[in-house]
């Protein structure tokens, strides 16, 4: 025993060795009894070991749980404020990492978009001259001409304010 009362592994050794010693103790006696009649050790066989087996293991379960060794207040406290710091810490880490991998992307995104702009930027009509496509006949291209010289000039018309002459009054001075 420790010190402070409690049990120590090295006690726990020996417990388990003094345990193996009566449980081959046991086997070596079980061996040397003399076995009763086939018929009745039958009849015992077939109950007795599941109500056996129930009461080791309840019995083993006992034993590991005395076995146990409970941490004191002081080492709970001590180990919950470890398991925090780090929760925090590696928290942080992952937040960083996060912050620094989308900026990286948005400003990845920024650069391609940038791209197509610049590549994209619309031409002159000059540089692009109307063809006409061969199914066309010259006159449905001139009619297509005269609907769009309509058009332009109605468009002329609406977007320029109507202008009627202004006329200055006169007035008859008295003579």
């Amino acid at each position: 025993m420790a010190k402070n009362g409690k049990p120590t592994s090295k006690d726990f050794d020996a417990q388990r060795e003094a345990e193996a010693k009566a449980a081959k103790q046991k086997l070596k006696a079980a061996e040397k009894a003399p076995k009763a009649g086939k018929d009745a050790g039958k009849a015992k066989a077939e109950k007795a070991p599941k109500s056996r087996k129930a009461r080791r293991f309840w019995k083993d379960f006992r034993g590991e749980i005395k076995k146990i060794v409970w941490p004191d207040f002081k080492t709970i406290m001590k180990n919950t404020g470890i398991v925090l710091l780090t929760v925090v810490i590696i928290g942080s880490m992952v937040w960083i990492l996060d912050y620094v991998l989308s900026g990286s992307v948005r400003g990845l995104k920024t650069l391609a978009q940038g791209a197509r702009v610049e590549q994209t930027i619309p031409f002159s009509e000059e540089d692009y001259p109307e063809t006409t496509l061969p199914e066309e006949t010259a006159a449905g291209t001139q009619a297509g001409d005269e609907t769009q010289a309509e058009t332009e000039a109605e468009t002329q018309a609406e977007t320029e304010p109507a202008t009627e002459p202004v006329t200055q009054p006169t007035t008859q001075a008295a003579e």
